[in-house]
């Protein structure tokens, strides 16, 4: 990796390039800050690979989940494999605040002595060069007696603190299309550019995990889309579980993939652009807010007046999260004001359910084939009501299916003139279904029970027949639904068809504020 081209690329804001170059040319210590995320460790190894000790050790020591003893323990094989000091060697503490206060101590006098005590065997150590880095403010955690005011002196020889990324918003484009740069042959991604629009979204969101989650959504979004130029709609993939992401910012706002640049969105594409510009400008807000902070932290320390330091700080503090309540309020009013269509809930509680039987469903070797109806309506069921359904009938098709057998899941929408299950009430006045089909190898013998049991007389229930497939029943005949079940024992074969009418009004939620 060259570390020199590092420097001078668009990774590394341009504001703290001269710091960098300076602390690469001596040995002092360097206390780097930032956000998480924001190339603390990136900064470290720059120092290091770019002075007079490149071709030296560089050793990271993680100080978030050391105890006392495994911090000295780190040390100790460090400082063997150096020799005590005999070939020179960088020591790079990550997140230096989480130390214990032990730790503290024997970090402070290998720095001011330098000495190392191991048991009662002192070592004097050279040629120990050391970074640290936080994500927390250090100089508060001395201030509320977290950490070491001494040992914070000596770490702060010099200091580097690296702007969040969203403090950088108009480097953005210039970041993006470098890491695609850097990517596109390692990771084998044709990408050339990216558009306007999809620069504006990059632009828009606040970013929480800095360049390591940007980076992340890039790459991502580079190698799962198609063309030669990351497009809008590609910033849109997401994984599984990923809660605050990119992607989910973008749905809360209201926005949707877009199939073309050219096209001339409808005026209900257009609507959610008035919840992402106040989004935006809240965010734009917060960003200030977040300095205002930082910069009367430390200039609090510079009023010699005890009581005017206190008061000075107290006013501003409030005053700042005083709008920061307000912008915290807007957002709310936003999110419970932009209504979301709602959309694929079926196809998403099938996933869900298959998603819990997946080790079952592996251990015997069961294959599961899917036909879902793109754009499949919305039904008049709750969805409580149909993850009840939907679950137990799966749940009653496993034993019936043998080791390697299959099932298979079809949703579809369908218009229905005639009245159904010979009940006119059940009968949904435009004719509109939707069906869901579960068909799966094998039966249970008693399955024509079952037939006989759901579809008519108390008198002609079984003891064999599930007390739960009655509920699942009698939940459908309110929802107005029909249930049926096919069974080819020769094949064997077993089909059980769902068909429950749609919902004709148009469904939306709206995101909770905690969300």
């Amino acid at each position: 990796m060259n570390y020199q081209e590092l420097l001078r690329s668009p990774l590394i804001p341009s504001a703290i390039v001269t710091l960098i170059e300076k602390a690469s040319h001596n040995n002092a210590p360097v206390l780097i800050q930032g956000e998480d995320g924001t190339g603390k460790e990136l900064v470290a190894k720059i120092i290091h690979y770019t002075g007079e000790w490149k071709s030296h050790r560089f050793y990271k020591i993680d100080c978030k989940f050391l105890t006392e003893d495994s911090f000295s323990d780190q040390l100790l094989r460090l400082l063997k494999e150096v020799n005590y000091g005999t070939i020179p060697c960088t020591l790079y503490l990550k997140e230096v605040g989480f130390l214990k206060q032990a730790s503290q101590v024997k970090l402070l006098e290998l720095i001011e002595d330098p000495l190392f005590q191991n048991g009662v065997e002192r070592k004097l150590i050279q040629n120990l060069r050391c970074i640290s880095s936080s994500s927390e403010e250090l100089k508060a955690k001395v201030t509320q007696g977290n950490f070491s005011q001494d040992l914070y002196d000596r770490l702060n020889t010099l200091s580097i603190t690296i702007p969040s990324l969203r403090e950088r918003a108009k480097e953005i484009p210039i970041i993006a299309q470098y890491i695609l740069a850097e990517h596109s042959q390692k990771m084998k991604i044709k990408k050339v550019g990216i558009s306007k629009h999809a620069n504006a979204l990059l632009e828009s969101y606040w970013w929480p995990g800095n360049l390591t989650e940007f980076e992340h959504v890039i790459i991502r979004s580079a190698i799962l889309s198609e063309g030669e130029s990351l497009m809008e709609q590609d910033l849109f993939f997401e994984i599984e579980n990923e809660k605050n992401s990119f992607p989910s910012f973008l749905r809360k706002a209201g926005m949707k993939p877009s199939t073309s640049e050219g096209k001339n969105p409808s005026n209900e594409q257009n609507a959610p652009s008035l919840p992402l510009f106040f989004i935006e400008l809240v965010h734009r807000i917060k960003n200030p807010l977040v300095s205002i902070k930082t910069f009367t932290q430390l200039l609090r320390e510079k009023f010699d007046d005890a009581e005017f330091r206190d008061y000075f700080y107290r006013i501003v503090t409030e005053d700042i999260e005083k709008i920061d309540s307000v912008l915290n309020g807007l957002l709310n009013f936003i999110k419970i004001n932009t209504p979301i269509n709602k959309t694929n809930t079926i196809h998403s509680i099938l996933e869900e359910i298959l998603k819990k039987l997946e080790t079952q469903f592996e251990q015997r070797k069961i294959k599961i084939f899917r036909q879902f109806e793109k754009d499949l309506p919305e039904t008049i069921v709750h969805d409580e009501q149909l993850r009840y359904i939907l679950d137990a009938l799966l749940q009653y098709a496993m034993p019936s299916i043998p080791p390697e057998g299959s099932i298979g899941l079809l949703t579809k929408s369908l218009n229905l003139e005639e009245q159904m299950g010979g009940d006119r009430t059940s009968r949904q006045k435009d004719g509109r279904y939707i069906e869901i089909v579960i068909i799966f190898t094998g039966f249970k013998k008693s399955i024509e029970k079952v037939e006989t049991t759901l579809g008519i007389s108390p008198l002609q229930r079984e003891e064999t027949i599930e007390l739960e497939l009655r509920l699942v029943k009698e939940i459908i005949q309110k929802n107005r639904g029909v249930m049926k079940f096919e069974v080819n024992e020769k094949k064997p074969r077993t089909l059980i068809s769902l068909k429950f009418p749609v919902e004709r009004r148009k469904v939306v939620y709206y995101p909770s504020t905690n969300a």
